[in-house]
């Protein structure tokens, strides 16, 4: 193990990292604004200080990076972008509140975070959320998130969950196509439209009507932004979370042909996110205003 005292100087993994990048001292030098001695001299540092050799030196220009140091190359590009975007986050804050490093599932965050956002402002102004679309789960320390919106089962190693919500699906297409379907069996007529995270769903929905055994056809969508879009222009018919079309609902745009019949999901929402991250301001105000956001209308805070 390198101890912390042992650490190579940033100037040296930065002289590393050019001089992969460019298979190149001389380029590199001109990019970090140093001369091509400094560069070399930095890297050949470097491989005393780890105990290998990082490039073949035959002659020429050309640099010939050795296995280890293409592996080590990639990890350490991801650390250096993650310290300057840190970087820049302090810089940009100017000493005065504190930024929340986010990551949130594409419709959910589309459909009901970011309408929302305004008000947690409102009682936040001096906190910034950095919004990132990323599904499924990933190591919080590689990656840079303090956060991270999670549907599924309650399970991310390293990381402590709070449950925000359970979910209804309702069936749900045109109102064209709505007029035609009169039966669940009607359904296996249209395209059914489905998410590659949940394929499974509508098998269960059709359990749920003892109707088993049919061959479900319909395209596949990545997340539910794209099911909705499909829906809404004819495509098929689609089995959706009712808090993310509340808009069309209400609009008319959609239609349920068995609108009293909502399936709770099998899954729930949650906010994901490293223990130690607990003791961050921002995520300890973002976690009470979700508190408050999703309590019964006659229990959030008042203020």
């Amino acid at each position: 193990m390198v101890m912390r005292a042992e650490m190579p100087s940033l100037t040296a993994f930065h002289a590393f990292e050019a001089s992969l990048r460019y298979g190149s001292f001389t380029r590199a030098a001109e990019e970090l604004g140093r001369t091509q001695g400094a560069v070399s001299r930095q890297v050949a540092l470097l491989e005393r200080q780890l105990g290998v050799e990082l490039f073949l030196r035959e002659g020429g220009t050309r640099l010939r990076p050795t296995p280890v140091a293409r592996s080590f190359g990639g990890k350490l590009q991801v650390l250096l972008d993650r310290l300057s975007a840190l970087t820049l986050e302090v810089q940009a804050s100017g000493g005065v509140g504190s930024d929340l490093n986010l990551a949130i599932l594409p419709t959910f965050g589309t459909r009901w975070l970011i309408p929302r956002i305004p008000t947690f402002y409102a009682a936040h102004p001096d906190v910034r959320v950095h919004l990132t679309t990323r599904v499924g789960s990933f190591d919080f320390d590689v990656h840079g998130f303090d956060a991270a919106i999670h549907h599924g089962r309650p399970h991310w190693p390293g990381a402590r969950l709070d449950e925000l919500m359970r979910e209804e699906v309702l069936v749900v297409c045109i109102p064209e196509v709505a007029r035609q379907i009169e039966s669940p069996e009607d359904l296996l007529r249209w395209p059914l439209l489905q998410m590659e995270s949940r394929r499974s769903a509508w098998s269960s929905w059709f359990r749920s009507f003892d109707i088993e055994g049919q061959s479900l056809r319909g395209p596949l969508f990545e997340h539910h932004l794209m099911v909705i879009q499909a829906a809404l222009a004819g495509l098929g018919v689609a089995l959706l979370p009712t808090f993310l079309i509340e808009e069309e609902l209400n609009q008319g745009k959609l239609e349920s042909p068995f609108p009293d019949r909502r399936m709770p999901g099998q899954q729930g929402y949650y906010l994901a996110y490293p223990e130690a991250n607990l003791s961050l301001p921002a995520l300890a105000a973002f976690r009470s205003w979700l508190r408050d956001e999703l309590a019964p209308p006659g229990t959030r805070a008042q203020g």
